[in-house]
């Protein structure tokens, strides 16, 4: 009996494909949202709609639970944000993307998060504080 021959290839090698003003944009839009996040105070900003959240037992009711959807929102958007910063461009490496459309899109995701939960805030707020609602 004779076995079957096998050829053997080489493994497939992973090229990456990399462009020098993109690393260097991602480089410095990186370091730009690392200092926004440390260096500033951003959040206050942005999020400074969080401390008239009413969280107690005594709060009235908002139509559909819109009220529990703020901290969801809010650190599901952060959360988003992070992800797409840090893992993004390692996927972007092995895809063959450019990379320097992470960072902004971080950037874009927090600043969303941040209007979605303002703006939650702002309708939950009219029922928490008595206010009539016109409609």
């Amino acid at each position: 009996m004779v076995a079957p021959q096998q050829s053997e290839s080489p493994p497939p090698v992973l090229r990456l494909r990399l462009v020098p003003w993109d690393v260097c944009a991602l480089l410095a839009l990186s370091a730009l949202l690392v200092f926004i996040v440390f260096g500033t105070d951003w959040y206050s900003m942005l999020f400074g709609f969080l401390k008239d959240v009413c969280t107690g037992e005594d709060c009235p009711p908002v139509p559909f639970g819109v009220d529990f959807y703020i901290y969801p929102v809010v650190w599901g958007g952060i959360g988003a944000a992070v992800a797409a910063a840090l893992v993004g461009p390692l996927v972007s490496l092995l895809k063959g993307w450019y990379l320097s459309f992470w960072p902004l899109l971080a950037i874009v995701i927090v600043l969303f998060c941040s209007v979605a939960g303002s703006l939650l805030t702002a309708y939950s707020g009219t029922y928490w504080h008595g206010e009539s609602v016109a409609g």
